[in-house]
């Protein structure tokens, strides 16, 4: 899909402040569990995957998506793309649902460094409204850096009102995201 310069324009008008470097290691280290959201999840049953609720900020249903995508095969084989796939919104779903087709989106090159990635950094949201996107930066295991940028709606509709979703994931050179090298 090719996006409007008007589009691209925007986004680096609100490139989003970086978490400092004590936050980046604390999420890159899979050992902290006190910053996982997913265990919130798995706690109620082991193979509970997180869904949308209008309890969920923007940051957290971000989160909690990279992080499922992070262990992609737990509690089962690719549970985190189901857990990514419950989070697109309604209008998300139309262009790249159903379940199967949307999990060959990460056999490309696009969206395959997004499985089973080694740690995350992660913008602070810019929220207008009922719309926020928000960055993400993901180490590969083979220390690649990546870079992403979710969309997400408060959806006004039933059964997901007051929901925040996601609309939409680009990727994106790290650079064009934060504005710098970090």
């Amino acid at each position: 899909m090719q996006v409007p310069a008007l589009f691209l324009t925007s986004l680096l008008v609100l490139t989003p402040a970086w978490t400092g470097p004590d936050a980046c290691e604390r999420c890159r280290s899979p050992a902290d569990a006190s910053l996982s959201l997913l265990p919130l999840y798995r706690s109620a049953s082991p193979d509970s995957l997180p869904e949308p609720s209008p309890d969920l900020s923007p940051t957290e249903v971000v989160r909690l998506q990279v992080e499922a995508l992070g262990d992609n095969d737990a509690p089962h084989e690719n549970a985190g793309i189901e857990a990514a796939f419950n989070f697109a919104s309604p209008a998300n779903k139309r262009a790249t649902g159903p379940l199967r087709r949307f999990r060959r989106l990460f056999d490309t090159s696009t969206y395959g460094p997004m499985i089973d990635h080694e740690g995350a950094t992660y913008s602070t949201p810019q929220i207008e409204e009922a719309s926020a996107q928000m960055g993400v930066i993901l180490t590969t295991d083979s220390g690649d850096r990546v870079g992403y940028l979710f969309r997400l709606s408060k959806q006004s509709g039933s059964p997901y009102e007051d929901c925040w979703m996601t609309d939409a994931v680009r990727r994106v050179p790290v650079e064009e995201v934060t504005g710098q090298k970090i």
